[in-house]
């Protein structure tokens, strides 16, 4: 009987269980993750478990034995790095872990090769959000020395994984006592530095002496420069942040560049940007903001907030011509946007301010009619619970892919709270695991079934009544799958009767790997009803901030409607006021002056009104 992996390798690879995992590792991981719930009852090994595991299905005949020669390595290597590059991360993953962990390719482990194999492991691991599992074999190139070919790429990788998991004091801690007795090189050194700086954000003053000792040539140089800038913000220093910001701002894509950069060096250059327009703007240095909110390229993901800041700004200067030229491309370019809202109020609002009564009453107006029906919602979801429960329900199942309804268009700006979006995620990951979850426990019962009769076909259900029971259960959950208790109850009915129906025995030599897959099964269904749970309360916060938002918005829209009433009126009573004195306001004098030049059979244009039939006869 195979040994299923022990619990130290599987704890590294699968890290904390977090949902959305099972599918980007290889297969041999994801074996591994199926194991993970039982494996904490194994015992202790000597050998390395995967590697034994993968040596005793060598044995069994399950993996085709070959020769562990740098050829065959170099061969491995190519093909890794091409499903890496096609972005296959999972089956890049098994075909490593047969070369790193396979006891035959252990002579060649001082090559370099064998160090690649380690290191692209790693990336692939990291690739897949295996980030416990990728610090693992990391770790193992960084703990070569600097003297080791890829000791440079694995250390930044690892502080690549510190940046996507926000790890960073655990990856500081990592670093040095993985390289305590060996001088770092100069990248390196810069990019300890800057974890440093991150995992002492909380403290400006350290934080920043950190940042300070990224030197130009390291890629986290233009970061470094942002996060020093953020630090000069809190301690009110305008002059050194704009110092900071423009180290990065001011980099012209022609130019040969002072510093090394990675793929979110454009993303961070349009950030530095956007805060110099906001120092600016903040400054009533409004022509600067101007030059740097135009600056944002049409491409970048901030162009959204750049346009909308850029008519406020202008709005405060008294450009209003140029502000309702930054509104107007708002509007062409992002129709759909989450600041559609304050976008339409500030429109109505330079209507207003240019005198535009009529306009900005209709623009006011189209406003309360697009939002007022969301924030009534919004506040009944808010103080009924039924109502969040059907709500929650909805967004659960993926019912509200077009969003055209009303209930729809409130997710879609409901998930504009960060916390509330990833938490759909996870369920949506989770769902995918389950399914690998309970498919774990199926094929190792089909690979036994067929390893003891020697036969493709399988054995009868052992009990038809519990083959019912399980299809019912596995309908119920997929009508009740928003209620957290439910899902949770549910999943515990479809694998007992999984069990009744088609026992584990019937796995044979693979029935601890079936029971492990289980138990893994039974820990994914608990998982999601806490993770349906956290929804739940998060719906509530995201309703109510929601609520509140749409509340203030169409609070000062009412504002506008009065002010443009008011306006109007005042405007009339300066007309009238001039007329009585015998003068004829400007407006009214222009308007009567064309008019007076023109023949009873000619018309005025622009004309809005009918079209006549000698129009064109008479046009000199």
């Amino acid at each position: 009987m195979l040994r299923p992996p022990g619990r130290r390798l599987c704890a590294q690879i699968t890290g904390t269980l977090r949902p959305g995992r099972v599918q980007g590792l290889g297969w041999l991981a994801g074996v591994c993750v199926i194991m993970y719930a039982a494996a904490v009852w194994a015992g202790p090994s000597p050998d390395e478990p995967l590697g034994t595991y993968l040596d005793a299905l060598e044995r069994a005949g399950r993996t085709p034995a070959e020769g562990a020669t740098s050829q065959r390595l170099r061969e491995i290597l190519v093909r890794a790095e091409t499903l890496l590059a096609a972005g296959d991360a999972r089956s890049a993953t098994a075909l490593l872990f047969g070369v790193v962990e396979a006891k035959r390719f252990a002579p060649l482990g001082q090559t370099d090769a064998y160090q690649n194999a380690e290191f692209l492991l790693g990336r692939a691991l990291s690739r897949g959000r295996a980030y416990l599992g990728a610090q693992r074999y990391l770790g193992r190139v960084v703990a070569r020395g600097p003297q080791a070919a890829y000791f440079v790429p694995a250390f930044r990788a690892l502080v690549d994984v510190a940046l996507e998991t926000g790890r960073f004091g655990d990856m500081v801690s990592q670093l040095q006592s993985l390289t305590r007795t060996a001088g770092l090189p100069p990248d390196s050194a810069s990019e300890l530095a800057y974890l440093k700086g991150r995992a002492a954000w909380g403290d400006a003053q350290q934080a920043d002496q950190a940042f300070a000792q990224v030197t130009a040539a390291s890629r986290l140089y233009p970061a470094a420069q942002y996060f020093r800038a953020l630090a000069a913000v809190q301690r009110q220093d305008f002059k050194a942040a704009k110092a900071a910001l423009c180290l990065v701002a001011d980099q012209k894509d022609q130019d040969s560049v002072g510093f090394n950069i990675d793929q979110r060096f454009f993303r961070l250059k349009d950030m530095a940007r956007l805060a110099l327009a906001r120092i600016a703007h903040e400054q009533a240095h409004y022509d600067e903001a101007y030059y740097y909110y135009f600056a944002i390229p049409e491409e970048s993901e901030r162009l959204n907030a750049a346009l909308f800041e850029a008519s406020w700004s202008m709005s405060q200067q008294g450009q209003f011509a140029a502000a309702r030229a930054f509104a107007d491309q708002f509007d062409r370019l992002f129709p759909a946007s989450a600041l559609r809202p304050e976008m339409a109020l500030l429109r109505a609002n330079l209507a207003v301010k240019t005198c535009n009564f009529d306009s900005a009453r209709a623009e006011a107006t189209a406003l309360v009619t697009r939002y007022q029906p969301l924030s009534t919602l919004a506040s009944s979801l808010r103080v009924s619970a039924p109502d969040r429960e059907r709500l929650l329900a909805r967004l659960i199942k993926g019912h509200n892919e077009s969003a055209r309804d009303l209930e729809g268009q409130l997710i879609e700006i409901l998930k504009l709270d960060d916390e509330f979006r990833e938490l759909v995620g996870m369920l949506a990951d989770l769902d995918v695991d389950t399914a690998e979850a309970l498919a774990g426990v199926k094929n190792w019962r089909t690979l036994g079934a067929l390893s003891k009769q020697h036969t493709k076909a399988l054995p009868p259900p052992a009990s038809v009544e519990a083959v019912g029971v399980l299809q019912d259960a596995q309908a119920l959950l997929d009508e009740g799958g928003h209620d957290p208790h439910m899902v949770k109850r549910l999943g515990d009915l479809i694998l007992d009767s999984s069990l009744a129906a088609f026992p584990v025995s019937q796995a044979g030599p693979y029935e601890a790997e079936a029971r492990q897959a289980q138990a893994l099964a039974r820990a994914l269904f608990s998982l999601r009803w806490h993770i349906a749970d956290a929804l739940r309360a998060q719906l509530e916060v995201a309703i109510a901030n929601t609520d509140n938002r749409l509340r203030s918005i169409l609070g000062a829209t009412r504002l506008v409607h009065i002010d443009a009433v008011v306006g109007k009126k005042k405007k009339l009573e300066l007309q009238i006021s001039a007329l009585t004195e015998g003068r004829i306001p400007a407006e009214v004098f222009h308007k009567l002056q064309a008019e007076g030049t023109i023949a009873d059979d000619e018309i005025y244009w622009p004309f809005e009104g009918e079209q006549w039939a000698d129009e064109y006869e008479n046009f000199r």
